[in-house]
């Protein structure tokens, strides 16, 4: 969230997420957003999938009260404290974690407990920020770590994680990760940038990219793309989910 969390009009609360939309593998039924902000990824997929049901959960109040406007229900309050089940929240086929998981103080837990109010077919689609980026590591060397008031180094960020510790996360709350898409920062590409009439070249032969500050050893294609990547897209399945009970 930005610093200023009670600013309905601020664009952050705006984004229209279409490459997380993009994921989902068929249509959903029935569509958690947590953290929906005003609802403009949820216009979007009810525009895409015309009968779709849309559930929304806000944090903040004014901004929750924007997202009426656009979802079917919109629950207001910490998608953490949540009783899910509770709320009335259940049989959900797709949910958007769109830059959540950072926010919270235990995501882990969070995402056991989201696992109650889903069907054994949803699918899950969390962007979360990387920061095992060639641009933080260079900051890091120069004895930089400056918040900001969104993206990679969002001041309101509880929560950082690389690849590995995102695939741990999903595997101890007991969730399949089935595919995953990166978002790219340009200076990543500033940094790595190793070019040629114009084009950028792969991976070095060697195994190793050289930085302004930073030189990173054993980098196989893969991880070269990683340390390009700002944000990796995950694809999750819940395993051992039978009609709520969330037992694996």
């Amino acid at each position: 969230m930005p610093a200023d969390a009670n600013e309905p009009s601020s664009t952050y609360y705006g984004h229209v997420r279409t490459e997380v939309l993009d994921l989902l593998p068929v249509a959903p039924r029935r569509l958690l957003d947590v953290g929906c902000g005003r609802g403009a990824t949820a216009a979007a997929a009810k525009l895409r999938w015309p009968g779709l049901e849309t559930i929304g959960i806000e944090l903040v109040p004014a901004v929750a009260e924007r997202a009426r406007q656009v979802f079917d229900r919109v629950v207001e309050g910490s998608a953490e404290s949540l009783d899910l089940v509770g709320a009335g929240i259940a049989d959900v086929d797709a949910v958007l974690l769109a830059d959540v998981l950072e926010h919270m103080v235990d995501p882990w837990t969070f995402l056991e407990r989201l696992r109650a109010a889903l069907t054994p077919d949803a699918t899950v689609v969390a962007s979360i920020p990387n920061v095992a980026t060639m641009w933080l590591l260079d900051q890091l060397a120069r004895g930089r770590f400056e918040y900001e008031a969104e993206g990679l180094l969002d001041a309101t960020h509880l929560r950082f994680f690389t690849r590995a510790s995102i695939a741990e996360m999903f595997e101890r709350a007991k969730y399949r990760i089935e595919r995953w898409g990166r978002r790219p920062d340009g200076r990543n590409d500033v940094l790595l940038g190793r070019y040629f009439l114009g084009r950028r070249l792969p991976s070095p032969l060697a195994g190793m990219v050289i930085g302004k500050r930073v030189v990173v050893r054993r980098v196989d294609a893969e991880r070269f793309e990683d340390l390009r990547t700002s944000q990796f897209l995950v694809v999750a399945r819940p395993t051992g989910v039978r009609g709520g009970d969330t037992s694996g």
